[in-house]
C-alpha cells in the first residue's frame, strides 16, 4: 500500500511538472504562477502546495528536469559517436587481424566534444521555454531563487561541467587540443554558447547577422582554435558534429546512453 502511494504521488508530480513546463512553452515565465497552475490541473491551490511548498519549490523541479534532460542529450551523444568509433576500430581490427585495442583519434576526441556543446544548442532550438528558463534564472540580474532553495542544482550543474570537461579533456588526450585547464575551459565554452543563443531574441527585432546556425560554429571554432585545434581537422569534424546533434532531435533514433 505504501509503495502504491508512492508511486501514486510520483506520477501527480510528473504531471505537474510536466503540466508547468507546457505553461512555460504557451505562456512563458510570467504566466507560471501557483495559481494558474492549480487551474489548468484542476486542483486547489492547497492541494497542489501540498507538492510543492512555493514556487521555488516547484522551479527547482522544473531546472532539475531542464538539466536532467541536458545531460541525457549529451550522454546520448556521446553514445552516437562511441559507436561509431567501435564499429571504425573493429573494422580496422578485422583488417589487420590486430587486437581492437586503438586509442581515439584526433577527429574522435574533438567530435566527442563537438557533439556535447551541440546537444545543448540543439535542445535550446527545440525546446525553447525550457531554456528559456535557464536564460532567465541565470541572466537576469534579479533573483528568481533563494541561494538555499537553489542549493540542490548544484549538483547537477557540477555533473553537466563534468561531461563537458571530461569531453575536453578527452579531445586534449587525442591530440586535438593543447594541454589546458579543463573545468575553466567548460565553462568559457558553455557561457559562450549560451551567450550566442540568448542573442537570436533580437532577430525578433529585425537585429541582423545574430543567426544561431551561423554564429554558434564560429564561436565553437574561434574557442577551440585558441585551444590548440587546427582548422582543417574543424571543418572536417564540425559537418559530422552537427550531423549528430541533429540526429539527437529524433528521439526515437537515439541510442541508449548505458
Amino acid at each position: 500500500a505504501l509503495r502504491m502511494r508512492e508511486k501514486r504521488r510520483e506520477a501527480t508530480i510528473e504531471r505537474i511538472v510536466e503540466t508547468a513546463l507546457h505553461l512555460l512553452e504557451t505562456e512563458g515565465y510570467e504566466g507560471l504562477t501557483i495559481q494558474r497552475l492549480a487551474k489548468e490541473l484542476g486542483y486547489a491551490v492547497g492541494a497542489l502546495y501540498r507538492y510543492f511548498r512555493s514556487k521555488d519549490a516547484l522551479l527547482v523541479a522544473l531546472l532539475h528536469r531542464v538539466m536532467d534532460r541536458i545531460g541525457e542529450d549529451m550522454q546520448a551523444g556521446l553514445a552516437i559517436v562511441k559507436q561509431r568509433e567501435h564499429a571504425n576500430a573493429s573494422a580496422e581490427a578485422s583488417e589487420s587481424g590486430r587486437p581492437n585495442s586503438r586509442p581515439i583519434s584526433r577527429d574522435e576526441g574533438l567530435l566527442r566534444l563537438l557533439v556535447c556543446a551541440l546537444a545543448y544548442v540543439e535542445l535550446a532550438k527545440r525546446r525553447q521555454a525550457e531554456f528559456g528558463l535557464i536564460s532567465t534564472l541565470i541572466g537576469d540580474p534579479r533573483e528568481f531563487l533563494r541561494t538555499d532553495a537553489a542549493a540542490p542544482l548544484v549538483p547537477m550543474l557540477i555533473r553537466l561541467q563534468l561531461t563537458l570537461a571530461s569531453a575536453l579533456e578527452d579531445a586534449v588526450r587525442a591530440g586535438a587540443l593543447a594541454p589546458g585547464e579543463s573545468r575553466d575551459r567548460a565553462v568559457i565554452l558553455w557561457a559562450g554558447i549560451q551567450g550566442v543563443i540568448q542573442l537570436r531574441k533580437l532577430g525578433r527585432f529585425g537585429v541582423a547577422g545574430v543567426e544561431l546556425e551561423r554564429l554558434v560554429p564560429i564561436t565553437l571554432e574561434t574557442l577551440l582554435l585558441g585551444w590548440g585545434a587546427e582548422r582543417k581537422q574543424l571543418d572536417r569534424v564540425m559537418p559530422e558534429a552537427q550531423a549528430i546533434a541533429r540526429e539527437l532531435a529524433q528521439p526515437r533514433r537515439r541510442p541508449s546512453s548505458e
